[in-house]
């Protein structure tokens, strides 16, 4: 019995209890990765989820009907952190539950609970319930099923060598996948001093296991893990520049906000850097628009313009939306929105990036608060 895991946590959270799921299955071989765990049992998969609790103090799972509907799945395997709170769902069993449910209907979930007993029952949600807080699209990252084709994360340690990134990136096409998302860096501390760090986030392999172990033997590959792709983890990006103690209050308008909707399962990250005169302000600015997961720009300060606005209206043009604050000089007059109070600009930012918030600046482009 072979296993991958990213933490010592989640190798005893499958540990404590293994037995009582093999009392139900004969499990020939399993997998840990992120939050979300995949079983192999004789060709067939089972979807683990780690527990959750409610405000009550009972644990539950709500799963979301695209896990339900995926044909790879066939029996569900939900667990808490003690054998008695672990339950083996047949796939006869999710049938006969799901017969009356339109599988193109959304906005319901499979609720599971261990009140007087193991509870199943179908619920509708106005927002879709996460999964452990972890999972915002419920794309099937981790399974590692033949068919799956949701996104997953490879990291690599190869020897710092030329061809190191060509020899990878053939071998996950020659495994069917496509390459969203890449960066690469020499380590310069700790253990792997010297190494070259390889990160791809890849879709469309159609055996993410085969690819896994190809990679293992290429000669420069030292070695290769698998993690959620990082909007799993950091989300969207809220980019607040400018003066400090502008910057500063921004900020705290949308970590705020953001603390909001991260609780309820989205992700979104705020990232700061203050930066005093134009050019340096300009070079920022545009910078932004080769930052991944990049959602929406914040200019705060006293005074921006030039060479500062002419960024602003380039990084538009791409597709990124700035607020500013209502300072002196241009800025103001090429950004989206204008906003005097420097907590509501930061809170405005992340609602238009939250997907649980109703906020567009589209609806409000050109105004001034």
């Amino acid at each position: 019995m072979g296993y991958r895991y990213n933490s010592q946590e989640m190798k005893q959270a499958i540990e404590a209890v293994i037995d009582k799921i093999e009392q139900s299955c004969e499990l020939k071989e399993y997998y840990i990765s992120g939050l979300q765990h995949v079983y192999r049992v004789n060709g067939q998969y089972l979807l683990v989820l780690r527990y959750s609790k409610n405000k009550d103090g009972h644990y539950y799972f709500s799963i979301p009907n695209e896990f339900l509907y995926n044909p790879t799945i066939k029996h569900l395997v939900l667990i808490c952190e003690k054998p008695e709170h672990a339950i083996v769902l047949p796939s006869s069993l999710l049938t006969d539950m799901l017969e009356d449910v339109d599988p193109n209907d959304k906005g319901w979930t499979l609720d599971v609970y261990d009140k007087d007993g193991w509870e199943l029952k179908i619920v509708k949600t106005e927002k879709v319930l996460y999964i452990d807080n972890y999972v915002n699209e419920y794309e099937l990252i981790y399974s590692r099923s033949a068919i799956s084709t949701g996104k997953t994360a490879l990291n690599m340690f190869c020897k710092d060598k030329p061809g190191v990134l060509r020899d990878i990136a053939g071998m996950v096409a020659k495994h069917g996948g496509n390459i969203t998302y890449t960066q690469q860096f020499i380590v310069d501390k700790g253990k792997r001093e010297g190494m070259s760090s390889v990160y791809m986030e890849v879709e469309n392999v159609k055996d993410i296991d085969d690819l896994v172990k190809a990679l293992e033997k290429l000669p420069m590959v030292q070695e290769v893990t698998l993690h959620p792709p990082l909007d799993r983890i950091y989300g969207s990006r809220v980019i607040i520049i400018g003066g400090g103690a502008q910057v500063a209050q921004v900020a705290m308008g949308a970590i705020n906000e953001a603390d909001r909707h991260n609780i309820r399962g989205e992700r979104i990250s705020v990232d700061t850097i203050p930066l005093v005169g134009e050019d340096a302000l300009a070079d920022a600015v545009e910078a932004v628009k080769r930052l991944h997961r990049a959602q929406i720009l914040v200019l705060a300060g006293s005074i921006m313009g030039g060479s500062i606005s002419e960024e602003v209206k380039k990084l538009r043009e791409e597709g990124i939306p700035v607020i500013s604050l209502n300072m002196a000089g241009s800025v103001p007059d090429y950004a989206d929105l204008v906003v005097t109070d420097p907590i509501q600009a930061g809170t405005f930012a992340v609602m238009h990036v939250a997907k649980t918030a109703v906020f567009d600046i589209e609806r409000v482009r050109g105004k001034k608060f």
